[in-house]
């Protein structure tokens, strides 16, 4: 299979199926389900936005990231703020935001590798805290996931922003 070529019909609904069911577990604030649809290896990036001054320059910094996360980063330091012992000190999320994430244009492709899909989607999230206006953030991403017997992982997420000034209710999130 080259890069250009799609992966049949049948693993492309499963790659929008894991997809959607992995956005599922984030909006609902189900992150200990979440944790367990990623790899342990997993590897999380989202490379700084620029503005570009050549047309055929990309539109970030490849050697610059916002996030450069794990698992374990994730786990340890992002959602252990949400646990309930930690409720009265995470002021950020007392109320909780809100969070929508609409995915589309899913593309897989097979690598080659028999348990490993490259996927390209992109993202739509949309973030509100109390009663403010809701913003909206934008971009692409690059996903490979790992078939296991137990299903899918999500082995590692690159998500290129479509803006360079992100006014967003909250930095750390997960696109």
């Amino acid at each position: 299979m080259t890069e250009t070529t799609l992966a049949p019909p049948e693993v492309q609904a499963e790659a929008a199926l894991f997809l959607a069911v992995e956005a599922e577990l984030i909006d609902d604030r189900r992150y200990a389900e979440w944790l367990d649809v990623v790899a342990d290896d997993f590897v999380y990036t989202v490379p700084v936005p620029v503005t570009p001054d050549s047309p055929f320059a990309p539109h970030h910094d490849p050697e610059a990231l916002l996030l450069d996360e794990s698992k374990e980063s994730i786990r340890h330091l992002w959602f252990r703020r949400l646990e309930a012992d930690m409720h009265e000190f995470a002021w950020g999320e007392n109320p909780p935001p809100q969070f929508r994430h609409f995915v589309s244009n899913v593309r897989a492709r097979e690598t080659g590798e028999p348990d490993e899909l490259l996927v390209r989607s992109n993202v739509l999230l949309m973030g509100r805290r109390q009663s403010d206006q809701p913003r909206y953030i934008t971009a692409e991403r690059f996903d490979t996931l790992r078939r296991t017997p137990a299903g899918l992982l999500l082995a590692r997420r690159h998500a290129v922003l479509d803006q360079t000034v992100i006014d967003f209710p909250q930095p750390r999130v997960l696109l």
